[in-house]
């Protein structure tokens, strides 16, 4: 038997690539052991161990200096009215979501979740990275709807079909070559074995919500900050982090994916005054997760982050 120690940081609890199937190994996060393996020889889900992590220590779940939020927001709309003197008053509005942290150029109204894979552009308006982590997406919801697929590719084009948004993305995915379908189906597998293992069962009691939208204007709306959770489980209480929000990564970064969600902490701060108690990420691709206490250094850092980067946009936004 083997024992996995992850990489650990403060207020962090990251897990490494997890064990294959049928070695014995299993993962120790905090010096508490991932459940058995079962009977059969194969590890207990690892979505029961990120379930375990998130409700660790929800019975001391901290409080938060009420002016936190305040203080931060007036921080933010400083840099925001210095970036709309820059632009000039008649500039139409900028959306930012978590891509301009690195300098993205497509920094407008990410199109989903943490908003870290690739998007469409002109030239190349659905490239394949896009279509499958909008793919990979829907069926993530309905995992944690329903907790079960039965055609990763047909589930997926269903949800699509039905979305305004995505309806024509889901008509370019039918005009395939059967040989890309064939590919795009085989990587949707991977992804959704991976996603059952990592996705809690969560009961309704969690009041878990796909696909959250959230939005934060400063300077008069010139400026709005936003952003799209993934998944958001639990319900806001004044003055107290009750909050728990799952992130997803298709395959990016995972450094970006984690910067990402620090920044949807920080909207969702903004938006109920307190930030979520608790976050995880989860990669499809690799079948690693993390999950991490917010902290206010996690919100000051990411404040700063973005205050440094609204002092660079003005003329190349332009």
């Amino acid at each position: 038997m083997v024992l996995v120690a992850p990489q650990q940081e403060q207020g962090a609890l990251w897990s490494p690539s997890p064990p294959t199937p049928g070695s014995g190994a299993f993962v120790v996060e905090a010096g508490r052991p991932a459940p058995a393996p079962s009977e059969a020889g194969r590890p207990a889900p690892a979505r029961d161990e990120v379930l375990a992590l998130l409700r660790d220590g929800s019975g001391q779940r901290p409080r938060f200096d009420p002016g936190l939020s305040g203080g931060l927001r007036a921080w933010l709309e400083d840099a925001a009215a210095d970036l709309v003197a820059r632009r000039g008053e008649d500039a139409p509005p900028l959306f930012l979501g978590p891509r301009f942290l690195w300098n993205d150029p497509v920094a407008a109204a990410d199109p989903v979740g943490t908003a870290v894979d690739p998007v469409g552009t002109a030239t190349d308006p659905y490239p394949t990275g896009w279509v499958r982590s909008c793919l990979i997406r829907a069926l993530f919801a309905q995992v944690v709807t329903t907790g079960q697929v039965d055609s990763p590719l047909g589930d997926a084009l269903d949800a699509l079909r039905v979305d305004p948004g995505r309806s024509a993305m889901a008509r370019h995915v039918d005009e395939l070559p059967g040989e890309a379908r064939s590919a795009l189906a085989a990587s949707l597998r991977i992804h959704i074995e991976n996603l059952m293992n990592l996705t809690p069962r969560f009961a309704a009691g969690w009041l878990p919500r796909t696909h959250d939208r959230v939005a934060i204007p400063l300077a008069g709306g010139r400026v709005v900050l936003n952003g799209v959770f993934d998944l958001l489980v639990g319900a806001p209480v004044p003055g107290r982090a009750t909050l728990c929000a799952l992130g997803l990564t298709t395959g990016g970064r995972w450094a970006q994916a984690r910067t990402a969600l620090h920044y949807l902490a920080l909207l969702e701060t903004l938006r109920s005054g307190t930030p979520p108690f608790r976050l995880a990420l989860l990669h499809s691709a690799a079948g690693r997760y993390g999950v991490e206490d917010v902290l206010e250094e996690h919100l000051r850092t990411i404040v700063s982050h973005v205050v440094v980067q609204l002092s660079t946009l003005g003329d190349r936004d332009a």
